[in-house]
């Protein structure tokens, strides 16, 4: 007699993700963010769910895979931000700014591209198990944002056309930093 077990469709009917699993799942990143925001001032618990819920593969991950899952979407940020900052360049010209706001966009594209280096090196550092050096790299990617928008702050009435963008930036890295601590 064979085994049910044996049977294809009973094994692939096991595998897939019950409502129980998946309420599971959606708790993991509740719990999660919820535990986050505690611990950290800068982080939005309702950013976090959205942050983590937008990725599909958060919806059977595991804590270490949240805490990629977070490392991604900063990376993914820095690289739309490093774009971003890009086309603003190309467009100068248009708008008409000053040296000392395109040294500034300048400096700020350079920024963002070792935060998109440091990120790949905390993701590489999390899959390791190295949370220590995860938390060193999150912590100075995060300070790309501060750092882009200090150099407008030292020219009396320059504006950041980068705030909301850094801000925004900001909390992912956030997000990040607190799960990396909560996993330390």
């Amino acid at each position: 007699m064979k085994s049910p077990i044996s049977n294809p469709i009973l094994l692939l009917l096991l595998s897939l993700p019950t409502p129980f699993h998946l309420a599971f799942s959606l708790d993991i990143i509740q719990r999660s963010c919820k535990s986050a925001a505690k611990t950290d001032p800068y982080v939005d618990y309702k950013l976090c769910v959205q942050t983590l819920r937008a990725n599909p593969n958060s919806k059977a991950a595991t804590f270490k895979e949240l805490v990629l899952i977070s490392i991604t979407q900063s990376k993914a940020n820095a690289t739309e931000i490093g774009s971003e900052i890009s086309e603003l360049l190309k467009g100068s010209e248009r708008w008409g700014k000053g040296k000392y706001s395109l040294g500034c966009l300048k400096g700020c594209l350079e920024i963002y591209s070792e935060a998109v280096s440091g990120l790949e090196l905390a993701l590489g550092a999390v899959k390791m198990g190295d949370y220590e050096t995860a938390n060193i790299k999150v912590s100075a990617a995060m300070d790309a944002a501060l750092s882009c928008e200090d150099g407008y702050k030292e020219k009396d009435g320059e504006v950041s056309p980068l705030t909301e963008i850094n801000c925004g930036f900001f909390q992912l890295n956030a997000i990040s930093l607190a799960f990396i601590n909560m996993a330390l």
